[in-house]
Order: structure tokens, then sequence, then C-alpha cells
């Protein structure tokens, strides 16, 4: 009878094979793993092991960037089978607000005067904000007399965004005998794009321009109903 033919096993791409096959060195296989820094699988002493992957939502805010206004929804949906299964959405959350103010005397020096009605955008991004304000003059005025009120936004405190003019009180008559009494009102809205980096507050001022005739009386210069609504439109 011939004797036995001897197996050899060699090394290939995934397994490496290590001995002789005889007895005093047995073949030893093992696993070859590439070591690289994206390759999850590892070889330890229980076996051949994948970490898990655990998925979570995000808030605004948090993780990505200063502040965000998505917020990612992440749903397992395969209640621990393996491979898990999730459902992953988004959901717009941009961040958005008002403010008022009480009205406001304006002095007729052409200057601009800060109101309390005051709005804060909170995080980093780009707003679209609305103003609105009613201006209101009440004169007993003469021939030539002119004034009138413009009302705008400023930023912390300084920066001038935007203007519009409100109400005007004009008078080419009477030149001369008894002045014509009256209280005229007008309203407006203007908008602006706010880029922020960090914070930013927005407020609502106003200025009186003008010249009042001789004998000519100005009872009233008043900004009124002052508000602002904003609203986040970008990260």
């Amino acid at each position: 009878m011939p004797p036995p033919q001897r197996t050899t096993i060699v090394s290939s791409d995934c397994i490496e094979v290590t001995g002789t096959g005889d007895p005093a060195t047995p073949y030893q296989l093992e696993p070859v793993v590439e070591q690289d820094e994206c390759n999850a699988l590892a070889c330890t002493e229980n076996g051949l092991r994948v970490p898990r992957t655990e998925l979570a939502g995000i808030d605004r805010g948090a993780n990505i960037g200063p502040a965000r206004s998505v917020d990612i929804d992440v749903t397992e949906s395969g209640t621990g089978d393996c491979p898990d299964t999730w459902t992953i959405g988004a959901r717009l959350t941009p961040v958005y607000g008002r403010a008022g103010g009480q009205d406001r005397t304006l002095p007729l020096n052409g200057e601009w005067t800060a109101t309390d009605c005051v709005a804060t955008l909170p995080e980093p991004g780009v707003y679209q904000v609305t103003a609105m304000a009613v201006g209101q003059i009440c004169a007993t005025a003469r021939y030539s007399t002119n004034v009138w009120i413009t009302f705008g936004v400023q930023r912390d405190g300084t920066g001038f965004l935007f203007g519009s003019g409100l109400v005007q009180h004009q008078y080419g008559f009477p030149a001369a005998g008894n002045g014509y009494q009256a209280c005229h009102t007008g309203q407006g809205s203007i908008t602006a794009y706010v880029v922020v980096g960090d914070q930013a507050n927005v407020r609502v001022v106003g200025r009186a321009n003008g010249r009042v005739a001789a004998d000519s009386t100005v009872q009233s210069l008043r900004l009124r109903a002052p508000r602002i609504s904003w609203h986040k439109i970008s990260d």
C-alpha cells in the first residue's frame, strides 16, 4: 500500500500560514488584518471583531459648527437586528423672534435717538430683520414750516443699517395771520439682512429734521409703536 500523500497548506491574501505541518512545528493559520485606520476589523483573543456603529441625531448648535438651523433625527428601526437599519430625517429649525417698544419723543435736531425697542439675534448666521414704526408730528405752523421724521435700525449701538422716511409736516401758507394747526401721521417698515458672527443687537432709532417758521409751535414729534420682527434665513 503506497504511503499517504502529504498535504501542503499555503498562505493566501486573507490567511497567513506558519509552520511546516510536522509534529514539532504544526501549521498555524492567522487572519490577515490590514493595518489601516479605516479598517474596523480586529483579531482578538475571542475571535474577529467589528465594532458596532451607534447613530445619534444632532441638536441645534451642537457638534457641527457653533450654530445650525437643521436638526437631524435618527431612529433605529431594526430593533437591534444585524445588520441594523436606521431612519434618518432632517428638520429646519431656524430661530426667530420679535420685540416692541414704547413711544419716543424726538428732539428737532437731526440726530438719531434710540428707542427701547431692541431685539437680540442670538447665534451666528444671516437674519432677515424687519422694523416698523409710526411717526406723528403735531404743530401750529405758519408759512415755510417743514418738519419730517425718519426712522431706522441700528446695530450694536453704533452701526446704522437702514433708514426710511415716515411722515412730513410742510406748509406754504398762510404767509400772515393765523397759523394752521394739524397732526400728521405716517407709518412705514424697512427690511435689512444682517450677518452675525456671534450675537448682535438691533434697535429702532428715529430722528426729526426740519425748519420751524417764526410764530410757529411744534406740539409733538413722536416715534410711536416701534417694533422688530426677525428670523434666521441661513447658517
